[in-house]
């Protein structure tokens, strides 16, 4: 039974299944529900566009997949990594391109390996084994142990990443990155390392942030900036949407003044926005937008509901005016 799942997945996930195949593949998947999780969860991966860079011949690949997909019942700490690595694998097989590449670093010394999961042209999500999400930004990395929920959960951050942690009072969550340390138990927040900075935004519950001379408690809705070479920081409250929206795609207010919206999109899209009118200005509004939706598309969707004209002066500056 192993065997002929193990041909009838990879047939299955590169539509090269006949009806009589795919017909007996769906029975298997449910005779047993344990296929039936392999089989979604590879289904989840090959749909994200894995690669899988391994140090090996590409004509080993085909062999390395049964091997793997038959182990993946015995992998215990490790197995959702280990269904990746199936996933990916069968898919470099297939295809060659990709916007998530997936890493794999052995350390001869130990028997502990190191999975590095990179985000390259658009965000991608992953699922750990302990249940957390992460959300990589484009052009950002995490890499975890493979011992990783066994005693710790500790991930180490280049770029950024939204992280959706499930909750374990016995095993704190720990994001390393330009040698500072996010630690949290169970919550939602936004790490983001660039240049000399480390931007901390904390979404709901509460996180620990520790380096060589800070150690600070965040609670919802504000963010900590820490400079690693001149060692200074910035505790202060944040809006959230402006710092997280890249998670979702999407920008979303409800309920605020129009003069509110007006200051978000300046610092949005870098531009000084005037309103002429104070009745206007105090307008309750809601809107919803893309994250790259144009400055002017937003504007005309909103100026027929308030009754508002607008004019570029330059490339900077734009004057609102009732009508």
């Amino acid at each position: 039974m192993e065997d002929r799942f193990s041909v009838l997945v990879s047939k299955v996930l590169s539509e090269e299944v006949s009806e009589k195949e795919k017909e007996e593949f769906f029975q298997i998947l449910s005779q047993n529900p344990d296929y039936n999780l392999r089989y979604n969860q590879l289904k989840e991966y090959w749909n994200a566009d894995i690669q899988y860079h391994a140090i090996e011949k590409r004509e080993q690949v085909g062999d390395r997949i049964m091997e793997r997909i038959k182990s993946a019942s015995t992998v215990t700490t490790v197995r959702l990594s280990s269904l990746r690595i199936i996933a990916a694998a069968a898919i470099l097989f297939f295809i060659t391109t990709s916007a998530l590449i997936l890493y794999i670093v052995e350390n001869n010394s130990s028997s502990r390996n190191a999975f590095t999961y990179a985000a390259q042209t658009i965000p991608v999500e992953y699922l750990l084994t302990d249940g957390s999400k992460v959300t990589l930004n484009k052009n950002s990395s995490i890499t975890i142990d493979s011992d990783f929920g066994d005693k710790y959960r500790n991930v180490k951050l280049e770029g950024e990443a939204y992280f959706s942690v499930s909750k374990d009072k016995y095993r704190p969550f720990v994001v390393e990155t330009k040698g500072t340390k996010t630690k949290v138990l169970g919550t939602s927040f936004n790490v983001k390392s660039k240049d000399h900075n480390v931007i901390t935004t904390l979404v709901e519950g509460s996180i620990l942030f520790t380096s060589n001379n800070c150690e600070k408690i965040l609670r919802p809705n504000e963010e900590l900036r820490y400079n690693v070479e001149t060692f200074e920081y910035e505790k202060y409250n944040c809006d959230v949407q402006l710092n997280t929206a890249w998670v979702s795609g999407r920008f979303n207010y409800s309920g605020i003044s129009f003069e509110t919206l007006v200051n978000k999109l300046e610092v949005i899209y870098n531009k000084k926005i005037n309103i002429r009118d104070s009745k206007l200005a105090n307008h309750i509004v809601s809107a919803s937008f893309l994250v790259d939706e144009p400055l002017e598309n937003i504007l005309d969707a909103l100026k027929g509901e308030l009754k508002f004209s607008y004019v570029t002066d330059d490339a900077n500056h734009i004057r609102i005016m009732s009508k």
